[in-house]
């Protein structure tokens, strides 16, 4: 079966984000674009905003105008459509809502529309929202349990929110109170309201087809089923008049100039530490002792993945030189709490971090990230733990912090990827699996993105088993990169679903001055992780 597509438009362009919504969907197979509801007589959403609003969004869009920029336009007749009809209409228009009249409802219901996807007109009301099977869907972008209305993307950024939602709903009669098809979360910019919307609107663009794919995964019944009603009365917000704008300007210029002196005068530092126990659940601050590193002022240790070989602890972590601003793969042994007889053992002509690290047979293999070369690389131990070789490409594509997981003869490949190239890496996580390490033949689960949160998507070391329940930590970065560890516990994992919920946090104050802890890994009697501070 296909689904009956209609878009409801106010002219003969789309935004590039859009056109891209509709060419995945086209794409993905599973629906059809049959209809194209134009308003002929398309007014503002909303009363002119202030000057000193408008005055700033054109300086913002011209300083952070992006290569990739989601708002430029394209005619809607490059779309792959063999067959789109068109229908024209003059809505029935109050202050700042439409209404369809009931001629044009007559002849829209004639097409049997499954979906109506809105990219034009203004807030809708009238029979014309229950006229298609599913519904007619549309997109807010800001979490509506925050706030209604708009601008999009625009409040998180001058109040200094630290995420930014993004939502796909059915809608109602009332205004951002309808079902939530799908929902995201990002981190917000902290400077610029244009590279916040371009990053979440070009993730947004594949939201529908993946509930497409969601229905036909799951069944109409079922997807149904786990529908979530916003039935929040969060307050209206609208862009602001002049004197708020002269408040919220100055707000974010001051805090950005605070944040870059800051950064200037104490740059970003990691370290490692270990835990002398495995219960993550009861970390103290006199449990957590930090590793020593004798090079701190010219590079530091971050990412550690311990190995146990021949009664011997030794941890693999990223090197990063501070001076070419590059990491590299280093490993040492582990001593009371200090890493001895520190050597690199993997250099690239790219960045390294993240060195994933699995033995197979009696023999070391390490998928390290390297996302900034556009693909994995598979290397083996010649002689471990000090030689290593690269072998193969392991994985084609931009992928963030590979997390390798064997289970029922199956192995399981978790990496962050960006949706678009002016995504943020750190939002989505999919999922890949195969029968065998060395087939390189990933097949990509139908759910993927299996997480699109900021909160919980990026890997932050090995899934481990804990009192017969398998834990996958992830990087909870809504406030900041690395901010604290999400220790996620995974319910289900299969060839068709997968299911996970937060359990708990680890948090950066374990040490005093840290600002963030992003990596946990077991060994034997101990935990390992990395801190993150400015020094």
């Amino acid at each position: 079966m296909k689904y009956r597509i209609a878009i409801l438009t106010d002219s003969d362009f789309l935004q590039a984000w859009e056109w891209e919504c509709l060419n995945a969907i086209i794409q993905q197979g599973n629906a059809e674009i049959v209809l194209d509801i134009r308003n002929l007589s398309p007014k503002p959403a909303g009363k002119k905003s202030g000057f000193l609003y408008r005055a700033y969004r054109a300086l913002d869009r011209r300083i952070f105008k992006s290569a990739h920029d989601a708002f430029s336009y394209l005619p809607l007749s490059n779309l792959p459509i063999s067959s789109l009809l068109h229908i024209n209409v003059i809505p029935i228009q109050t202050l700042y809502r439409d209404e369809l009249q009931s001629a044009d409802l007559d002849t829209i219901r004639e097409f049997k529309l499954d979906i109506i996807l809105r990219f034009g007109f203004r807030i809708l009301t009238g029979e014309l929202l229950t006229l298609p099977r599913l519904g007619v869907w549309s997109f807010h972008h800001g979490d509506p349990a925050f706030y209604r209305g708009g601008p999009p993307a625009f409040w998180e950024v001058m109040l200094g929110w630290e995420t930014t939602g993004t939502v796909l709903q059915r809608l109602t009669e009332k205004l951002d109170q309808g079902d939530v098809l799908y929902q995201s979360c990002s981190h917000t910019d902290p400077l610029s309201v244009q590279r916040n919307a371009n990053s979440i609107f070009w993730k947004s663009a594949y939201f529908v087809s993946r509930v497409l794919n969601s229905i036909a995964q799951l069944g109409e019944e079922k997807w149904a089923e786990k529908l979530a009603t916003q039935k929040n009365k969060s307050p209206l917000r609208t862009p602001p008049g002049n004197l708020q704008m002269i408040a919220l300007f100055w707000d974010l210029i001051s805090r950005n100039m605070w944040r870059k002196i800051q950064e200037k005068r104490k740059p970003a530092h990691w370290e490692l530490a270990f835990v002398n126990h495995t219960d993550p659940t009861t970390i103290k601050a006199s449990d957590v002792s930090l590793i020593a590193h004798a090079d701190n002022s010219k590079s530091y240790l971050a990412d550690p993945f311990p190995s146990l070989h021949k009664g011997k602890t030794y941890v693999f972590a990223e090197k990063y030189d501070k001076q070419s601003k590059k990491g590299s793969i280093v490993c040492g042994r582990m001593e009371g709490n200090t890493l001895h007889d520190l050597q690199t053992v993997i250099v690239e002509d790219w960045h390294l971090s993240y060195p994933s690290i699995l033995e197979e047979d009696g023999v070391h293999f390490m998928i390290p990230e390297s996302a900034s070369a556009g693909k994995l690389y598979f290397y083996q131990a010649s002689i471990f733990p000090y030689q290593w070789e690269r072998k193969t490409v392991f994985f084609e594509g931009e992928a963030f912090d590979p997390t390798l997981y064997y289970a029922d003869g199956k192995w399981w490949l978790f990496v962050n990827e960006k949706p678009h190239p002016a995504s943020s890496p750190f939002d989505e996580l999919n999922l890949y699996y195969c029968d065998s390490l060395h087939s390189l033949h990933w097949n990509a689960h139908p759910m993927n993105p299996i997480v699109s949160d900021v909160r919980c998507s990026r890997p932050a070391g090995k899934l481990f088993q804990k009192d017969g329940t398998l834990y996958r930590p992830a990087q909870d970065s809504g406030k900041r990169y690395g901010h604290r560890i999400a220790v996620q516990e995974v319910f289900e994992i299969s060839e068709t679903s997968y299911h996970e919920r937060t359990a708990y946090y680890i948090n950066p104050e374990l040490i005093e001055g840290a600002l963030g802890v992003h990596t946990l890994n077991y060994c034997k009697d101990k935990m390992f992780l990395d801190f993150y501070f400015r020094k």
